[in-house]
């Protein structure tokens, strides 16, 4: 793995996106077809999680990353509250819980590891990769690729209709460039994982019924809160390495 970072770190960072997004795709939907949603995505995800994490320290790339305590206040953050606001997302209108304990277990568990996973490569590995030279450039593309990876929902049985998918998209693009200017701004991933595993994970509680009525609205505040939020932390950031 090693070598490979050596010789091009975008080469590893699009590899391990790949991996992910290929395995994902498959596991999910074996996972549907034993009756149970990421019965097999969850253990693949915490393997992935595990040798990323891994990697990283047995290589000293922690701080390179964003492995670490967040180096901007709490108060700089804005005490994380749109980052928290956008997290609740799905109990805003309430909490049904209409899986059984193991299924709802397994799912909300899968989700934590989705949202890491997903931090790992997209804010962490793919970001990197790209900052070095061009810090504009490594936001704008991470976070329209990060949107567009949810483009898969509409062929991997999901069930999302066109209009919900394309509401995701938009929104998923919009949240992309709050993540990244939450790291850029705080030079740490963990506030990142927290805000995207939690997104995901209290989806298993969303009352979906009013979520399908109201998604329209839902995204567009989602879209102006994350796109808000984005634009103070990178004009307050230091972007100095």
């Amino acid at each position: 793995m090693k070598k490979l970072w050596d010789r091009s770190e975008l080469l590893f960072a699009l590899l391990f996106i790949g991996v992910y997004v290929a395995g994902n795709s498959l596991l999910d939907e074996a996972s549907r077809s034993l009756g149970t949603e990421m019965l097999l995505t969850l253990p693949y995800d915490a393997l992935l999680i595990a040798l990323l994490l891994s990697f990283i320290r047995k290589n000293g790339l922690s701080a390179y990353y964003g492995v670490c305590a967040p180096r901007a206040s709490a108060r700089q953050m804005l005490y994380y509250l749109p980052l928290l606001l956008i997290a609740t997302v799905n109990i805003w209108f309430g909490v049904v819980f209409n899986l059984g304990f193991i299924p709802g277990l397994v799912y909300f568990l899968g989700m934590i590891g989705t949202g890491i996973t997903e931090e790992l490569l997209f804010r962490g590995l793919l970001f990197r990769a790209m900052a070095r030279n061009r810090l504009r450039t490594a936001i704008i593309v991470t976070s329209v690729l990060f949107g567009l990876g949810h483009i898969v929902n509409l062929f991997n049985g999901s069930g999302m209709t066109l209009v919900e998918n394309l509401c995701q998209l938009c929104y998923a693009v919009s949240i992309g460039f709050l993540l990244a200017g939450a790291l850029v701004k705080g030079r740490s991933l963990l506030p990142c994982m927290a805000m995207h595993a939690m997104f995901n994970a209290l989806s298993v509680f969303a009352n979906d019924p009013l979520q399908e009525a109201y998604q329209i609205p839902i995204s567009v505040a989602l879209c102006i809160l994350s796109l808000a939020a984005a634009a103070y932390y990178l004009r307050t950031a230091k972007t100095e390495d």
